[in-house]
């Protein structure tokens, strides 16, 4: 031990090095640290839209403008991808044409391909306010994400990274119990066991569900 502590003392970028990950390591304990266990369920169970909505602080609709992986500002050995959408709707959260999160990236395979983001991807996310460190991301992961498509036809399709799978269970007795009870539509929109739904109907039930009580 006193012989590495000797050469980091006698090669100073060397030492520089150890400082800057042994402050980024413990950057990284605390952002764990803080996310468990409230945060901990997205990683380890399914959550339905009735959670995503009462628990999302934003939910927002657009296209991805820009992408840029980066390190985390302050800790560059902890990877983030840096998100700005350009807004078509807001359905909570703050106003504005743009809206930019930063959110980690546990491991390389999310840096591209079905788990990453594109430019021009376009994609409803219900997401979490900053955390103390700045990041954010949606809920649930891929369960919070969801991307809009255009089906043969031409109709605005809509699907999270699970195919919707599970995505309308229990749906419609949360909302009995809460006072909010679903209209026809919405009761057939909220039976698709899996699958791509019409844009539009997703949209509606979402606002409706906004009636339920929020979950911190």
């Amino acid at each position: 031990m006193k012989s590495s502590q000797a050469g980091c003392l006698a090669n100073p970028k060397k030492a520089a090095r150890h400082r800057n990950w042994f402050a980024s390591a413990v950057v990284l304990l605390g952002m764990v640290a803080a996310a468990l266990p409230a945060r901990a369920e997205f990683l380890m169970r399914q959550v339905n839209l009735a959670y995503l909505t009462q628990r999302a602080d934003v939910i927002v609709q657009g296209r991805v403008a820009s992408v840029r992986h980066e390190g985390m500002p302050g800790y560059p050995h902890i990877p983030t991808v840096l998100v700005t959408l350009e807004v078509e709707r807001t359905l909570r959260g703050p106003e504005g044409r743009q809206y930019t999160f930063r959110q980690w990236i546990p491991s390389r395979r999310e840096l591209g391909g079905k788990r990453g983001y594109q430019v021009g991807q376009r994609l409803v996310l219900f997401l979490l306010s900053p955390s103390q460190y700045g990041l954010s991301g949606p809920i649930g992961r891929e369960q919070g994400r969801f991307h809009i498509v255009r089906d043969t036809r031409g109709a605005e399709q809509i699907a999270n990274e699970f195919g919707n799978a599970g995505l309308f269970t229990n749906v419609p007795a949360t909302a009995e119990k809460a006072g909010a009870s679903l209209n026809e539509k919405q009761m057939q929109t909220a039976s698709t066991p899996s699958g791509a739904v019409p844009l539009s109907d997703f949209v509606d039930l979402v606002e409706h569900l906004k009636q339920l009580p929020r979950i911190e």
